[in-house]
């Protein structure tokens, strides 16, 4: 299937006739007619620019004067605290607020640059910020996470997914509250301590007297957030200038943008109608998936796909160019089981945000299934989209530091009928994509897709083998070893998995219990 670069001036791609999801008043999903996802993906398409810019955040870029930071209000505990235990590898999580005057930005045209409304309108966000106290361990990058705010609640999905990396490899991380709902969420939990933050600014604009950030419920977009654009750039800007309140003295090198769905979404925009005017970013990395990206940004991108995205969209990635790489992960659902159940809903637990009638705290996943049933009702893949998201974030890094590109990889196949679907073979999985061992050498069926009202569909599900479906697959356990390892190397030489996570998922293969009758 071909696929159309995005250059300025090029109307982008024509939404194919597959209808897409959207969500109803109650949670659910419901189809969108075709002018309905036209609008849709219009509105994902982000905006776009005349001339190609470099990508350095060293290069000219905007003069305004840097933001400032100050250690929050010890008043209690920071919202959306990591629950990963940061001192036992070197690192420390503090958190910040980020106080400037931010630019407003009209987009009107979705191939063209952002023009500036005006400036000095005054804000007060916060960034959370895990680095190493050894200043000799830091590689010299960090990864600025705009935060995921679907459940009106700051998620760092993409810390979670590339958490061990990250404390690995000596990265340093900042997760920026750019949404007002984020930090509504944050008044409300804790009002003594996020009082005094506010990113609120008109919504109207002068030359027209339109929105300058409607609402857009197809995107969970809840519109108004006028400043995020600005502020995305001031963190990245505090960030490259070493400043010491911030990173206690990291001397940072590279900046990479990274973002997950819904932040996606807008980080897509970002890429396409912000960054060329202030070249703030090296690299971006985007967790399912992202709008269409213009070809002419220099700023090197990867972005990872699974299977809801493109069904969403009913439209394939772009071709790779050689700025940009786009993964397709098979057998991948919208959140994977390790991020969710070791990472994301711990914390939301912890937090107790979301409760239930009884007053017991809630997790994302208790939420899904309220919404539910969800059938069946053992929610997300097993395949690991943290793996294949480590890999292409250290591949993007090498990237951006001057070291080869990542690889191409084989895409989702898709047909060319007037209502395009996946091709599936006999078994019901896509064809393409990068295929890890828990799609080939699998312990459970893992479906991309779920079926259910609410969070189901992109929740996806598995339903784990017996130990006598296991031995009817493999034979054997050494078999199934040997299987998982021959998947592994080759994912390895195919540089979509790192060495580290190969070794490990050998590791659990080996430790899986089960023993078949000779």
């Amino acid at each position: 299937m071909k696929r159309m670069p995005i250059n300025p001036g090029t109307k982008p791609p024509h939404p194919r006739s597959r209808t897409a999801f959207r969500r109803t008043q109650d949670g659910s999903f419901a189809w969108l007619p075709r002018w309905t996802k036209a609008a849709l993906v219009g509105a994902i398409i982000a905006a776009g620019a005349n001339t190609a810019s470099a990508s350095t955040h060293g290069g000219a870029g905007p003069t305004a004067p840097l933001p400032s930071a100050v250690e929050a209000p010890a008043i209690g505990t920071p919202m959306s605290a990591t629950v990963m235990p940061l001192q036992a590898s070197g690192y420390v999580e503090s958190e910040y607020f980020i106080r400037g005057q931010a630019s407003r930005y009209r987009i009107t045209d979705p191939m063209h640059d952002a023009q500036q409304i005006d400036s000095g309108n005054p804000y007060t966000t916060r960034v959370l910020v895990r680095r190493p106290t050894d200043l000799a361990r830091f590689n010299g990058t960090v990864v600025v996470e705009w935060l995921n705010v679907s459940l009106d609640q700051d998620i760092d999905f993409v810390f979670g997914a590339t958490r061990e990396l990250l404390v690995r490899d000596g990265y340093a991380w900042i997760g920026v509250s750019a949404q007002r709902n984020g930090l509504a969420a944050m008044k409300r939990w804790n009002p003594a301590r996020y009082d005094a933050l506010s990113v609120a600014a008109s919504n109207v604009d002068p030359a027209n007297g339109r929105e300058v950030d409607p609402a857009d419920s197809s995107i969970m977009a809840v519109g108004g957030d006028v400043l995020a654009w600005d502020i995305f750039s001031h963190v990245g800007r505090l960030a490259a200038a070493s400043t010491p309140e911030l990173l206690g003295g990291l001397r940072v090198k590279r900046l990479i943008a990274a973002s997950e769905s819904q932040s996606t979404l807008k980080v897509s925009t970002y890429y396409n109608a912000i960054q060329p005017l202030h070249r703030v970013y090296d690299g971006f990395l985007f967790y399912d998936r992202s709008g269409p990206l213009r070809t002419d940004v220099d700023a090197k991108t990867i972005a990872i796909g699974t299977e809801i995205f493109t069904f969403l969209l009913g439209q394939p990635p772009q071709d790779d160019t050689d700025h940009q790489r786009w993964w397709e992960v098979n057998g991948a659902s919208h959140f994977s089981l390790d991020e969710m159940q070791n990472y994301v809903d711990p914390f939301i637990v912890r937090d107790a945000t979301f409760r239930g009638p009884d007053g017991k705290a809630l997790g994302v996943t208790d939420l899904t299934m309220g919404k539910g049933p969800c059938t069946p009702a053992s929610l997300y893949s097993r395949v690991p989209n943290g793996d294949i998201m480590k890999a292409a974030l250290k591949s993007l890094n090498t990237w951006i530091s001057g070291g080869p590109a990542p690889a191409n990889t084989a895409r989702f196949v898709v047909d060319d009928q007037s209502r395009p679907q996946y091709v599936r073979d006999a078994n019901g999985e896509i064809l393409g994509g990068i295929r890890t061992a828990a799609r080939d050498a699998p312990i459970a069926t893992n479906a991309g897709i779920g079926k259910g009202p609410g969070f189901c569909g992109p929740s996806g599900h598995h339903v784990d083998f017996t130990p006598a479906q296991l031995c009817e697959r493999y034979g054997s356990h050494d078999a199934y070893v040997a299987r998982v390892r021959a998947i592994v190397n080759a994912n390895v030489r195919d540089r979509v998995l790192l060495p580290e996570e190969a070794q490990r998922t050998v590791d659990e293969a080996k430790a899986l219990d089960f023993a078949c009758p000779n």
